[in-house]
């Protein structure tokens, strides 16, 4: 049986209501509606009726579904609805809105702009959401004064209008405000040549309407410059005290920058304020500074640097005090606002409403709304028509539009103070009258604030910005040293239109972001920081834009060069044009064309002697190169300068902002900054505030610091000795990487407590764009070869090969390969002067060598473009990580070659020297810390004993070492000037002063593991201006090498969820083979004993049990006889066939009932509760095996299979494993297929497995169980540790030592038992299993190093999931795709060469033969090699061998990758909304859906649930064709459940289809649909909701079952099925009072529904029915009963009325209803009520929509009116039985007639089977009769008419009875024998165990069963003496025979006849 209930129990606990209303349906196999909800394709399918020992039922349940198909044919016929909505055009290419401020590029917010105020963009809020707005007609805080101008606002076409300039200076200039902070906005001046003050009045001022300043301009106290000035009243207090404000003028008000006098006054009218034409002096005065006094005026400037600063904008008459002034909620009262229609359509009763926070921040509406209407149009606004209107004349800061009879909402809540807001629903825009004041509507709730019929242009500054205070002036747009007035200038101009100048508007979200509303008809703009007064003008020195064709297509914003080279050059800014918000990367847009850094393409070709370790390089960019540039363009300018020293401005103050972020406390930058010295010139003191960078400004300061780190002359002291240029500087990152290990990158010292902080030189995504610039600021090479080659380079080592590089020998520069899209470096002879170092003039710098003065060459890997020797032109700022993997040897040293041929031993030793900063982790943990700009510094690794006799440790050397950082002294200083250890390396003679030991954690050694693979990672950086040395050496030996890769493609799934769910499985599995071709036998290294743990299943002292006993007919764990025995191999012997021979004992389970919600697990586990715990500390796996038969069904799926271990404690264990409702699929280690008819090991990951409650690893519990019913067995559990080797094979490993896996001897393929590999993605090396199997994960590389001999044969295979993946594979040899092949003396190739390169299949085949050589016989191990010089057949191979040069000619080693490539098939579902019919006009909003995930690619691969939400916009038909809404890029198998959401419009869900063409989904209780993915390029729909705005109401039904007396049967073997059908009748219908029968859950549905018992019994929920008919009323509702009734073979219901009887399995039972209102009710997870007691609450069901009003119910179970429930209970009946009589003679007398026989007696007693004895019957003495305690038989005799008198056999029960003629009619014989009679509860009876016959009568009247007993007389013999005895022989014997004849063939065995 199958159960379904709602999601919501899944992950969001849901409340009462919702559990309360939650549905529930079942339904039977044998049920077509079954294959309607649960198609076979998407869950366990074949789901059999079983008994408990497994096997199946009669084929009734196939003949019915076979019924089913043709139902399904005529099922889901959907009805398209078509809704023409018209077209929207698309949205403007406008300005979006923001939520709330965002951080600046800085991390700084936004500063306040000059003038124009900003558009912002859409951003999320951190705060809590707002509670919605409080609709009131009076603001809380003041009354509401009537808006003016009137509430009707008018509207015209949008006009073409003139651009908004900045104005010359007036009396009073309009002002622009931008938002400061989150919570005010500033007014600032309109220009640098005004300031403007602000007064508020004090109290006593409330009837002044005049407000004046009397002023003196001058700087001197002999100034008498006087004047009288109005101010504007433009806001007013909190305390309601208004505020006024005047615009003073430079030139004719302060022309000295400041005032000698200040005074406010305040008149009561006009008339009073002159008195002859003058002001006249009035009570009303605030005196600043007094005006007219003669001596010791008060000056008083504008200058808040200066001493004499009058102390603000602002000054409050009341308090008193100066402050700046900040914008209230009235300073826009009475500007003007618009509303621009840009939709296709008219809108009606548009309304604009306007709010207010209170204190607690909830928004109250301010005033009336304002109605907005088009000319000619009573109400509404035409389609491209503007309506404008005016702000309120109150405190208010939100407004809002709605639109259309309802008030539906078309806008967010915007605040248009570009104040902070919160929640989704409020946005944020800055108002600007003229230029942003008008929204602009185009059909989407979140549209445009800006200037209508205008095109908006943007200037991104981030790169203008910067002045080269220092170096050259201030040339920077905006100019930075204009008092922050932040002013960009712009002109356009056009064709047939007055050219216009003025000032960009600040955009409030980015500080670097400006922009300007352009009407139409101009073509050209230009920008600058000074004012722009011509056509023709244009600014040099990077002042100013050249003009600039405005844009028309979407890239509306200019993003603007750096200063370099414009300013220098004295040329016009340059810049491109992109769409705004984009990542700034000038190569992109400005300059495709022209690389910034030239990479020349070249062939790559492996030389010999040659190792290539594979790199990465890191390219920053200059301020030149971030305009696009190459730095080969630059031009011959050399020299000591800034311009030449200090070229990564912009990257450096990027690198700023990111230590600023981190609170860094070491900052890295890149450039030459030289220190501020006596005699040193161009200091970066002169520029350092220009730069303003962490470290050196205010925020973080540290000189002494910053120049250790970043100059490298001197060390913290800051003492200038000259000593330090080749000293390191330690401890500038941290002592493991951001992961820990290999896979992470450099983190920064010191940061902020608890955070991770990459390097941000080495993090890829900052270069990339995550930084404060949105910029590219550099280029990421990755997977570059680097070219190492052999040489004996120490002294010290001779005989020891080193792979080196040293840029001083070698000359290596990137080149990108031709045949593949990839990068290497090679090295160049003739191109070698464009990498010499340089001197700090650019002079070439020359070192010794061998007594010579010798060029020094660099590593410059980007200069191969250069000018030689020109160092402007040189790619310095660049970073390098080169990455490698190694094993140690046993005691850390490899064997070396003495002088006298001897052999001896060396240290393995990694060797750096050069500059700057290099540091080396190894498996992320830091082992050689060379930091800090420097000069050549050296580094080593030595590896092996130590003085503490680890061979396992690693030792530190650095040559020199300055004090900073972790470092208290010159390491130097601290040694006495004594060197610790001395090497000669390429004949120069290298002292280290400092030894260290690496440190994972304070005073914790790093310990590197011997036999392990470990990853050694080399961080390389240049960041100085002349010198780039490095050199590189180590002896780690090398490896023959097979790597397996597994890449899972996911560019088909989109959402990163799914993504998710393919990384960190180990869900692929491979198998691997081998056969050795040459030597002999070498067994494998095998692991340590291991304290494996085999559960005993047969222990004395173990408990199993079921977790529900004595129920065995429900459920069953029992140890049993295997009864699938293992058959041995070519034994003929059929699996699961016993021999005799099988002891073996396993585990049964069994659960009667369907499950698949997990909602019953407590009743369905079996329990096997250990004698002893198990120890599972050190454990990693638990494997067992399981069995399914195929007459239990289909494939067992670990979903649905579960397992839980329990801990020891008391009272309450610990648990691990299943959890919850989870399935044992997560935890599994490698994908499992339990397939049927065979016993399938599972092999479970311990540390994946889910932890509950304090674990403490000791299992004395173990629980398994399923949620389908079917019988599992189990067996073999085990508990094992990850197999770990105690050795590997060596360090340089001989071929005949590598292990042949017993192919040797054999002479074919083996399974590769035991081959050691490593992993990239585990710390351990692990072993391939038994099987040949290891298991990876997405992104997982493992490699077998020295595990295969060269030239044997390797089978690898993946096990395919075809269903989920497309699977390619290709073969690599050393990183390349093997395209070619080379033959040879080794093997040979086949006369096809077959590709390599992304091949289907499972494993690769080469089709190449190893040849037989002498090696191939030779004896290893004891046994010859029996290969026979032929490819195995068995199976797809590859020869291990180069492909390129099998011969091995070079000393390169053997190095293959098979790459294993599984791309996700997806697909996707479609959801429709439909409106009910006849109600299109009705449902109208949007819809909500909740859809949830599940086994996401048919394997459980989620960790939990995935949701997504979706809506349909029933007004959108573009975004939401057919109403319809698409969800792809599904992985393929993945379940699903649609949900809809409560709607918001009142209306509710009527009904939930699947079209009949989607066999992939179904309807669940008619409220979701739940289905599987299939995959699909398109997706066809796949649930259609169908909505109403009537009322509609839920019934749930109940099944009881009673005995007669009313006990309890639903225990006692009840059916498993039963037939219900739904009808209703209206309340006062005519013509309708008969029941009809209604179709659930859709009108295709069957007359009948289904219910199939579960663990919780039978129920189902009918949701989503009408109240009333369509078009009716309440009024008149329907009346809803339910019926029970049986279904024939041909599908026909027929139903039992209330109160009659229905026979069920024989058994009869009364049908009885009960109807409860259950408006209150509360529905457990199975579906059953837990409260039966009606409420007079009224609720809305949460899932559907439907009403909870309480129902009318009546006493025979019938619910109108609302929704409740009714309970159908089926009481047995023991139907009565009569028992009739009638005795007679079997002859008739001489007158033919029948002979009835009187006072026959017969007795009846009831019998009952034997226990024991010969007999199967007794007589039950116990039994009574009439419910008489002294009657236990009864006893009848006949009448004259041959019946019983009175006849006392009646009221019978069903049962066994025995029928004894006690007493004979006189002269007539007894009966032979008694008569058994059998009742049935059917209404049957049998006779002596003859065939069943039907009595007479019902099970309501009774039954009555009537027979005749035939008795004929005795005869009489003759008397003694009588004559003629002859004669009577004569006569006798005839008779006699005849009488034998007759007795035989009419009398019974007993002497009778019955009739």
């Amino acid at each position: 049986m199958r159960r379904f209930d709602a999601v919501f129990f899944e992950n969001n606990m849901a409340t009462v209501a919702q559990v309360k209303e939650a549905g529930f349906f079942y339904c039977s196999t044998g049920d077509p509606l079954w294959n309607n909800v649960l198609p076979s394709s998407q869950r366990e399918r074949r789901v059999s009726r079983l008994n408990r020992t497994g096997n199946n039922t009669t084929g009734w349940a196939r003949r019915l579904t076979a019924l089913l198909v043709t139902a399904c044919l005529v099922m889901a016929m959907a009805l398209p609805v078509y809704a023409e909505v018209d077209s929207l055009p698309d949205a403007p290419d406008e300005v979006e809105l923001l939520e709330d401020e965002q951080e600046t590029a800085s991390g700084e917010n936004t500063a306040p702009p000059e003038q124009n105020a900003a558009t912002p963009e859409p951003e999320q809020s951190a705060e809590p959401e707002q509670p919605a707005p409080t609709e009131t007609l009076e603001p809380t805080a003041e009354p509401t004064p009537t808006p003016e101008p009137a509430a009707t606002a008018t509207a015209t076409p949008v006009p073409t209008v003139t651009p908004t300039a900045t104005p010359e200076p007036t009396e009073q200039p309009q002002k622009m405000y931008a938002a400061t902070s989150v919570d005010n906005v500033q007014a600032v001046s309109a220009s640098a040549d005004t300031y403007t003050l602000y007064f508020a009045v004090p109290d006593g001022w409330s009837d002044c309407t005049v407000v004046k300043i009397y002023a003196a301009d001058g700087g001197n106290a002999s100034s008498d410059h006087k004047y009288f000035l109005d101010m504007q009243e433009v806001d007013e207090t909190k305390d309601r005290r208004k505020i006024y404000s005047v615009v003073l003028n430079h030139d004719d008000h302060y022309h000295n920058g400041g005032l000698n006098g200040l005074e406010f006054r305040g008149y009561r009218s006009k008339e009073e304020a002159f008195e002859n034409g003058n002001p006249a002096d009035t009570a009303y005065k605030v005196v600043i500074a007094e005006v007219d006094k003669d001596l010791g005026k008060k000056w008083m400037t504008f200058n808040p640097k200066d001493s004499n600063y009058i102390g603000g904008d602002y000054y409050d008459g009341k308090n008193k005090e100066w402050s700046t002034y900040t914008v209230g909620h009235k300073h826009f009262a009475g500007q003007e606002m618009a509303f621009e229609n840009k939709t296709s359509k008219a809108l009606t009763n548009v309304q604009a409403w306007f709010y207010e926070p209170d204190a607690n921040g909830e928004l109250k509406r301010v005033g009336d709304p304002i109605l907005l209407n088009s000319d000619g149009l009573d109400s509404g606004i035409a389609s491209g028509s503007t309506a404008t209107f005016k702000i309120p004349n109150v405190l208010c800061s939100f407004v809002r539009f709605t639109e259309g009879d309802n008030d539906t909402e078309i806008s967010k809540y915007y605040n248009f103070y570009n104040e902070k807001v919160t929640g989704e629903k409020q946005k944020r825009f800055q108002y600007s009258e003229g230029q942003c004041y008008c929204y602009m509507y185009n059909g989407i709730e979140d549209a445009t604030w800006g200037r209508p019929g205008a095109i908006r242009i943007y200037y991104d500054a981030t790169f203008s910005k910067m002045a080269l205070n220092g170096d050259t002036g201030d040339f920077s747009i905006p100019k930075a040293n204009n008092n922050n007035k932040e002013t960009i200038y712009y002109r356009i101009k056009g064709d047939d239109v007055k050219s216009e100048s003025g000032t960009l508007v600040k955009d409030g979200t980015n500080e670097n972001l400006y922009y300007i509303d352009i009407p139409q008809g101009y073509r050209s703009i230009i920008f600058s920081g000074d004012a722009i007064n011509g056509d023709k003008e244009t600014k040099g020195n990077g002042v100013s834009t050249e003009w600039l064709e405005i844009p028309t297509d979407d890239k509306n914003c200019f993003y603007a060069d750096t200063n370099d080279d414009a300013v220098y050059n004295g040329t016009t800014r340059g810049g491109y044009w992109a769409p705004k918000g984009t990542l700034r990367d000038a190569e992109t847009w400005k300059n495709p064309d022209t690389k910034v850094v030239d990479i020349k393409p070249a062939e790559f070709t492996e030389k010999p002697d040659t190792k290539y370790v594979t790199s990465t390089l890191y390219d920053y960019y200059t301020d030149y190169e971030l305009n696009g540039m190459n730095r080969d363009n630059y031009g011959g300018w050399t020299g000591v300068s800034y311009r030449n020293w200090v070229t990564f401005r912009e990257f450096d103050q990027a690198l700023s902002d990111y230590y600023k972020k981190a609170k860094a406390q070491y900052p890295i930058y890149t450039g030459h900054f030289q220190p501020s010295y006596p005699g040193w010139g161009y200091t970066f003191a002169a520029i350092s505030a220009a730069l303003n960078l962490w470290g050196l400004n205010s925020d973080f300061n540290n000189e002494n610091r910053f120049m250790a780190i970043n100059n490298s002359t001197i060390n913290e002291n800051g003492n200038n000795d000259g000593e330090h240029y080749d000293y390191a500087y330690q401890g500038l990152v941290e002592s493991k990487t951001s992961t820990g290990d290999a896979t992470g990158e450099p983190l920064l010292k010191d940061t902020l407590k608890d955070t991770k902080v990459v390097e941000p030189h080495f993090d890829e995504a900052f270069l990339s764009g995550t930084n404060s610039k949105n910029a590219k600021l550099g280029d990421v090479y990755n997977n570059v070869a680097f070219p190492f080659t052999k040489k004996q380079i120490f002294d010290e080592d001779k005989g020891v090969d080193y792979w080196y590089f040293d840029s001083q020998d070698t000359t290596l520069y990137l080149k990108q390969d031709t045949k593949q899209d990839q990068y290497f470096l090679k090295s160049s002879t003739d191109e070698r002067e464009k990498s010499c170092n340089l001197k700090s003039d650019s002079s070439l710098k020359t070192i010794k060598k061998d007594g010579k003065d010798v060029n020094s060459y660099g590593y410059f890997p980007f200069n191969e473009t250069a000018t030689s020797l020109n160092a402007s032109t040189y790619n310095y700022g660049f970073g390098t990580k080169l990455q490698m993997d190694f094993t140690l040897t046993d005691d850390g040293k490899v064997e070396k070659d003495n002088a006298d041929g001897t052999k001896g031993k060396t240290s393995i030793k990694f060797f750096f020297s050069g500059d700057d900063d290099v540091w080396v982790f190894i498996d992320g943990k830091l082992a050689l810390d060379v930091g800090g700009a420097h000069g050549k510094v050296s580094g080593l690794l030595e590896f092996g004993e130590t003085g503490d006799k680890k061979s396992n440790s690693v030792t530190a050397y650095v040559s020199r070492v300055k004090k900073g950082g972790t470092s208290d002294n010159d390491k130097d200083e601290t040694n006495g000037n004594r060197a610790v250890k001395t090497v000669t390396y390429n004949g120069e003679k290298i002292s280290f002063y400092a030894e260290s030991t690496p440190l994972v954690a304070k005073d914790t050694p790093l310990v590197l593991d011997k036999g392990k693979k470990h990853t050694l990672t080399m961080y390389y950086m240049e960041r100085g201006m002349w010198e780039s040395n490095m050199a590189v050496a180590f002896n780690f030996p090398d490896n023959n090498e097979l790597q397996v890769q597994k890449v899972v493609d996911l560019k088909n799934v989109t959402d990163p969820d799914f993504q998710n769910c393919f990384t960190g499985q180990k869900i692929f599995n491979f198998t691997i083979q081998n056969q050795a071709t040459h030597y002999g036998t070498k067994v494998a290294a095998k692991p340590n004993p291991s304290d494996t743990e085999k559960v005993n299943l047969t222990a004395e002292g173990n408990k199993i049990e079921p977790a529900t006993p004595g129920k065995k007919d429900d459920y069953i764990f029992e140890l049993v006889k295997n009864p699938w025995p293992d058959s041995k191999p070519d034994s003929g012997q059929d699996p699961g066939q016993d021999t005799g021979q099988n002891t073996e004992q396993v585990l049964h389970w069994y659960a009667r009932y369907m499950d698949t919600q997990s909602a019953a697990r407590e009743k369905r586990r079996g329990i096997l509760t250990l004698e002893n715990p198990i120890n599972i500390k050190d454990m990693r796996f638990l494997t067992f095996q399981v069995y399914v038969s195929q007459k239990d069904g289909s494939d067992l799926s670990l979903n649905n299979l579960y397992l839980e271990l329990l801990d020891n404690q008391t009272p309450t264990p610990g648990q691990k494993g299943s959890l919850g409702t989870t399935g044992i699929n997560g935890a599994t280690y490698g994908s499992v297929e339990v397939t049927t008819d065979q016993w399938v090991t599972v092999k479970l990951d311990l540390h994946k497995m889910k932890e509950q409650g304090d674990f403490n690893n000791y299992v004395k519990t173990i629980r398994v169980g399923d949620n389908y019913n079917r019988n599992i067995y189990f067996r073999n559990f085990t508990f094992t540790p990850k197999a770990v080797p105690s050795t590997m094979t060596g360090f340089t490993t001989d071929q005949e030592d590598i292990p042949d896996y017993g192919s040797a001897e054999s002479g074919h393929l083996e399974n590769a038992e035991n081959a050691q590999y490593t992993s990239t993605e585990d710390s351990d090396t692990q072993l391939v299993d038994e099987d040949g199997r290891f298991v990876l994960e997405a992104g997982e590389t493992v490699t077998f190093s020295d595990q295969f001999r060269r030239g044997s044969y390797i089978s690898l295979k993946e096990e395919l999931n075809e269903n989920l993946y497309d699977t390619t594979w290709t073969v690599c040899e050393n990183g390349k795709e093997v395209e070619s092949m080379s033959g040879g003396d080794s093997v040979s190739l086949p006369s096809s060469t077959p590709s390599l390169i992304e091949q289907k299949g499972n494993g690769p085949d080469d089709g190449r033969t190893e040849k037989i050589t002498p090696e191939t016989e030779q004896e290893s191990g004891g046994v010859h090699n029996n290969y026979n010089g032929k490819k195995p057949t068995t199976a797809n191979t590859i020869v291990f061998r180069s492909y390129k040069d099998p011969d091995e000619t070079s000393s390169t080693l053997t190095k293959l990758k098979v790459k294993y490539v599984n791309t996700v098939k997806t697909g996707g579902l479609k959801i429709q909304k439909k409106a009910a019919a006849g109600e299109e006009k009705n449902i109208t909003g949007t819809y909500k859906f909740k859809v949830t995930f599940s086994d996401v690619g048919g394997a459980g691969l989620e960790k939990e649930d995935i949701i997504r939400y979706v809506e349909i916009d029933m007004n959108d038909a573009v975004k939401y064709p057919d109403h319809t809404v698409t969800i792809t890029g599904i992985p393929v198998g993945t379940r699903y459940t649609i949900e809809e959401e409560t709607p918001l419009d009142g209306s509710r869900l009527q009904s939930v289809t699947v079209p009949k063409d989607c066999d992939s989904a179904d309807v669940i209780d008619n409220t979701m649909v739940e289905g599987v993915i299939k995959e699909a390029n398109t997706s066809p729909i796949t649930a259609i909701f169908t909505n109403t705005k009537r009322t509609l109401i839920n019934i749930e039904f109940n099944k009881l079952w009673e005995d007669a007396d009313g006990t309890d049967l639903s225990t006692k073997n009840p059916p498993d099925t039963i037939y219900i059908q739904l009808q209703r009748r209206l309340k006062n219908g005519t013509g309708y009072t008969d029941w009809e029968p209604v179709n659930y859950p859709t009108a295709e549905s069957p007359k009948y529904v289904t219910i199939n018992r579960d663990d919780y019994g039978w129920k189902c929920i009918f949701n989503n029915l009408d109240q009333y008919p369509v078009g009716g009323s309440a009024a008149n509702n329907y009346i809803y009963r339910i019926v029970e009734g049986t279904v024939d073979k041909a599908g026909n219901f027929t139903a039992v009325k209330p109160n009659e009887t229905i026979t069920i399995n024989g058994n009869t039972y009364v049908v009885t209803a009960e109807a409860e209102a259950t408006a209150n009710s509360e529905t457990n997870s199975a579906g059953s009520s837990t409260d039966n007691t009606a409420t007079a609450n009224s609720e809305t069901n949460s899932e559907t929509g439907a009403t909870t009003t309480p129902a009318t119910v009546t006493p025979d179970g019938t619910i109108t009116g609302g929704s409740g429930k009714i309970v159908l209970t089926n009481t047995l009946q023991n139907p009565k039985f009569a028992l009739d009589i009638i005795k007679k003679d079997a002859e008739p007398n001489n007158a033919g007639e029948e002979v009835f026989l009187k006072d026959v007696e017969f007795k009846l007693e009831k019998l009952k089977q034997a226990k024991t004895g010969g007999t199967q019957w007794e007589v039950d003495t116990s039994y009574t009769f009439n419910n008489n305690d002294n009657l236990h038989y009864l006893t009848g005799t006949t009448g004259t008419d041959g019946e019983i008198k009175n006849n006392p056999f009646k009221d019978l029960e069903p049962g066994r009875y025995r029928l004894t003629e006690t007493k004979a009619h006189e002269g007539y014989n007894l009966l032979s024998k008694s008569i058994d009679i059998e009742f049935t509860q059917d209404g049957k009876y049998k006779i002596d165990d003859g065939p069943a016959q039907k009595a007479t009568g019902d099970a309501a009247s009774g039954y009555t069963v009537t027979f005749t007993v035939l008795n004929r007389k005795t005869p009489e013999l003759p008397h003694t003496g009588a004559d003629a005895p002859s004669l009577w022989l004569l006569i006798g014997m005839p008779l006699a025979v005849a009488g034998l004849l007759i007795f035989t063939f009419r009398y019974n065995r007993k002497g009778g006849r019955r009739h």
